[in-house]
């Protein structure tokens, strides 16, 4: 079923589940993602039932299997954490009818470190309410799965978006995951949200609520595994670089509400350093992950627009790196071969833009993504040549 037919069944379902005829609701595009998911608004406070609109997902079954969403859904709201309500779901056709939280994710929000410092209070306080769910029947989030998303990165980035022969990658290549997969394993083992970050949390309000809170949205590729994943997560995402007093401030708050665990668990518990330095030891593990899909997202499934997040996520890197001195041989590689490398391939698209431009074509990527490419890739370049610990730019405040 191409996309356009899978819209006006997925229409026509809803319609019909408040027995409307889909000339009388409207429906509207809310948001793709990363996945196959689609999402819509139903406009139903404009019809007869006069109640509020709802959220409609198409996840196509072929592709995503969305049995997990449902039952977690169900299992995290039974245990108190606000996520959205599912009113609806075809299981059969793969929509999903859910409680709309509104338009005003996180990321909206951060507009100072001082909101930083409200929201990301809570969201650390949200986090400690997901750690401490009794571990249910997720899929674990072991050496093996971290190892084959560690992968992506020499595979896609290296292999595929930067041509780099095998003499130019990394040499260590196998003894760095072995580092990484061992400070993961170190960690207590929780549940993980995996993709806890600010466009997946939503300032909502439901009717027992006098003002807005934090909603947790995209929770269905939730895993067992380490307790830093979401941490590192929510403070290096892809829109925002933090004053170093900020993260040290943050990352000190969640080792404070982590330590009873580590009673419990039985490890040792981690003074501020050690802590720091096992958040930004996942931290690595998730950014390489992170520009290896970004590589294939723009290669394989066509979505170019994730180019112009990578130096983001590698000055995330590069920051992370700083604190894990045992790294040191990547970091030098980094900075020497990797950041010349893909600055270049950066500058390129750039210049791709302007000539078909020229050539009065249509380019892939939207233009202000192309402009930005330019802006990033230079900044990425600075950035590396400029890096260390104590003088970092994100010192000045938001970058």
């Amino acid at each position: 079923m191409t996309s356009d037919a899978r819209r006006q069944a997925l229409h026509a379902w809803a319609a019909a589940r408040h027995d409307l005829t889909p000339e009388v609701v409207r429906m509207s595009a809310v948001a793709d993602d990363a996945s196959f998911r689609r999402y819509f608004r139903l406009h139903l406070e404009d019809t007869a039932l006069s109640i509020p609109a709802r959220i409609l997902m198409d996840a196509p079954p072929e592709k995503e299997d969305s049995h997990g969403f449902v039952a977690i859904a169900r299992q995290w709201r039974e245990a108190g954490l606000p996520l959205p309500t599912v009113h609806a779901f075809d299981e059969t056709l793969g929509f999903l009818e859910l409680e709309d939280l509104g338009d005003t994710p996180l990321m909206t929000a951060l507009t100072s470190v001082d909101a930083a410092d409200h929201y990301y209070g809570e969201a650390i306080g949200l986090l400690e309410g997901l750690h401490e769910l009794p571990l249910a029947d997720l899929p674990a989030y072991d050496d093996a799965n971290l190892k084959t998303e560690l992968d992506l990165f020499p595979e896609w980035c290296l292999g595929q978006l930067l041509d780099m022969p095998h003499d130019r990658r990394y040499a260590a290549w196998e003894s760095l995951s072995r580092q990484l997969l061992e400070a993961a394993r170190a960690q207590p083992v929780v549940t993980v949200h995996r993709d806890f970050h600010a466009q997946n949390l939503f300032l909502h309000a439901d009717a027992s609520q006098s003002q807005d809170h934090l909603w947790i949205i995209d929770f269905q590729d939730a895993v067992t595994g380490p307790e830093n994943y979401d941490l590192v997560s929510l403070l290096r995402d892809r829109h925002w670089r933090w004053p170093e007093s900020a993260m040290a401030r943050w990352i000190e708050q969640a080792r404070l509400a982590a330590l009873p665990r580590y009673a419990v668990t039985g490890l040792p518990a981690p003074s501020p350093l050690e802590y720091r330095q096992s958040v930004e030891r996942m931290g690595v593990q998730r950014n390489l992950k992170i520009l290896g899909i970004f590589a294939r997202l723009t290669l394989r499934d066509a979505k170019p627009r994730y180019l112009t997040l990578m130096p983001r996520f590698l000055g995330h890197l590069r920051e992370g790196l700083a604190f894990c001195p045992e790294l040191t041989p990547f970091t030098h590689w980094l900075d020497e071969v990797l950041t010349p490398a893909l600055s270049l391939r950066l500058a390129h698209e750039s210049e791709v833009r302007d000539l078909r431009l020229a050539n009065g074509e249509r380019p892939e990527i939207n233009l202000d993504d192309y402009d930005e490419l330019a802006a990033l890739a230079d900044r990425a370049a600075r950035l590396m040549r400029d890096a260390a610990p104590q003088t970092s730019a994100s010192e000045q405040g938001l970058t």
